[in-house]
């Protein structure tokens, strides 16, 4: 049995440049084959396959990045079950350098340690800057509040389940869908305060409960039904808006494009 580092640069600012650079170094020095991921946020939208591909039950893996929580479902977004692998996750935000160590150097003991171990990269394709939200399911009640709330058609309801289908589309550094989902159950990874909407493994569901309450009346003047109904309406109106700029668009276009001689 092989064994594998996984190690995600975040690819944004919520943990400090020297600390990620400094756990580079560390698993670097490791001589164990390292896969370094740009951003795993992104890769999992864009490099999906890319994802899937580096898994095989054959490998134990040591998952160095963010919270576990968080992974796992980003995972499971690309269709890969971690209940099925043998993955040992170490939480950057959570751990200093000297844990993170000790956690290499166990990994380490029953490795096939190489001189020349194999260091691959995947980057993201794109240079778009991955913020977008992920569900929990374990938490998820599909009331469908997430995709009333948001006017930029970022989720969908379909067979009574919430998807995230148009994760490009998200407005960033707006986690406002989750400040008011009544189960805490959306994500964002690149959310720089933590705690359940960053992801965090320990959820302290009173906090949150009240966080919420405080939130729904900033957010939502503290009338949520009537408050989502009209962005449910707004947000038909500007898919309607959208529709037709595109028509127009398409005309002029198709104008522009015949033979005058026709």
């Amino acid at each position: 049995m092989g064994k594998k580092i996984l190690f995600c640069n975040c690819g944004g600012d919520r943990i400090e440049p020297e600390k990620l650079l400094s756990v580079e170094k560390i698993l670097n020095d490791a001589n164990i084959d390292l896969i370094k991921i740009s951003d795993l946020c992104g890769v999992s939208v864009h490099e999906s396959e890319k994802l899937r591909n580096l898994f095989s039950a054959d490998d134990e893996y040591l998952v160095v990045a963010c919270y576990s929580r968080t992974l796992k479902l980003l995972f499971e977004k690309v269709g890969i079950d971690t209940g099925d692998y043998s993955i040992k996750f170490v939480n950057y935000f959570e751990s200093d350098n000297n844990e993170i160590v000790r956690e290499n150097n166990s990994f380490n003991n029953s490795a096939d340690i190489r001189q020349n171990a194999v260091i691959e990269e995947i980057r993201n394709s794109t240079d778009w800057s991955p913020w977008f939200p992920v569900i929990d399911y374990s938490r998820c009640t599909s009331c469908g509040q997430c995709a009333d709330f948001c006017l930029f058609g970022v989720y969908d309801k379909a067979e009574g389940k919430i998807n995230v289908i148009n994760a490009q589309e998200c407005k960033n550094n707006c986690p406002a869908c989750a400040r008011i989902c009544p189960q805490t159950a959306i994500i964002f990874p690149k959310y720089k305060p933590g705690g359940a909407i960053g992801g965090s493994d320990v959820i302290d569901e009173i906090s949150e409960q009240k966080r919420q309450a405080e939130d729904i009346n900033t957010i939502l003047n503290g009338d949520i039904y009537s408050a989502l109904e009209k962005r449910k309406m707004k947000r038909k109106s500007i898919i309607k808006d959208e529709a037709m700029n595109k028509a127009i668009e398409e005309r002029l276009n198709a104008l522009n494009n015949m033979n005058p001689e026709n």
